[in-house]
């Protein structure tokens, strides 16, 4: 067993070994979609692990461990994102997105939409997309993603007025043709 590892803290321990199965692939879920990048999200998901259990006595139990833990997640994977540089183009990741059954032309567009939408989404700076998945997507307060990001609230609303305006531009003959 390592020295850095805390050893007074069984129960936190317990609780940590027993949320990885059931909350693993909603952490993933939630870096891929600030990434874009499944392999990075997973990097992301296992350091946060890792740090979580360094950490783990410094958890105050002021949030749920699950929460806890998603935030250190999140807070990696921008890191990480971060450290990679600009965004590649993201494609559609049919996991990522959902099947769409017997219909084989709305698969196809959800395919072309889910496509564009990772492209435009991949033109939104870091702030703008971490802010939007954020908050749209993870349902988080506006208060919880500018204490989160160490921004103001009204940097955060700036990013998600300016991400919207982009990805509506982006997006706008989606809502001008009929798609069904």
């Amino acid at each position: 067993m390592s020295m850095d590892m805390p050893v007074h803290q069984p129960k936190l321990e317990h609780e940590l070994r027993t949320l990885i199965p059931r909350h693993a692939s909603r952490w993933r879920q939630a870096c891929w979609r600030i990434t874009g990048d499944q392999s990075l999200a997973e990097d992301a998901v296992q350091d946060a692990l890792l740090n979580a259990w360094r950490a783990q006595a410094q958890f105050r139990g002021e949030a749920e461990l699950s929460t806890w833990i998603q935030r250190i997640a999140i807070r990696t994977a921008i890191d990480l994102m971060r450290k990679r540089g600009p965004m590649a183009d993201l494609g559609p990741d049919d996991d990522a997105f959902g099947e769409t059954a017997h219909r084989p032309e709305r698969a196809w567009q959800q395919r072309a939409f889910s496509a564009e939408l990772g492209r435009s989404m991949s033109r939104l700076t870091d702030i703008e997309r971490v802010a939007f998945v954020l908050k749209h997507q993870e349902q988080w307060r506006l208060e919880e993603i500018a204490e989160h990001l160490g921004r103001t609230l009204d940097s955060i609303k700036q990013a998600l007025l300016r991400a919207l305006k982009k990805l509506r531009s982006d997006l706008q003959h989606w809502q001008e043709t009929d798609h069904d």
